[in-house]
């Protein structure tokens, strides 16, 4: 079981789950509110939270975009 760290804004959640890390920032989306703004992407790291100032190679960066399609959103 993989731990992950997943940001995007003002989202941040720890995840621990079996699924891919495209998977876990699909569920990790069902738990915003209407307080969080969301980034362009979710990065999804097994080594503590990052962004688009610290993501590195080992960081999995996925746009938002595709999240929201996993999930079965609609963007507005």
């Amino acid at each position: 079981m993989s731990k992950y760290y997943i940001q995007s804004g003002s989202l941040q959640l720890i995840f621990s789950t079996d699924k891919s890390e495209s998977e876990a920032a699909a569920q990790v989306l069902w738990e915003t509110n209407k307080h969080d703004v969301l980034d362009e992407y979710f990065y999804v790291d097994e080594r503590g939270y990052r962004d688009y100032k610290n993501a590195d190679k080992h960081t999995k960066v996925i746009p938002t975009e595709v999240i929201v399609k996993l999930a079965n959103w609609e963007m507005e």
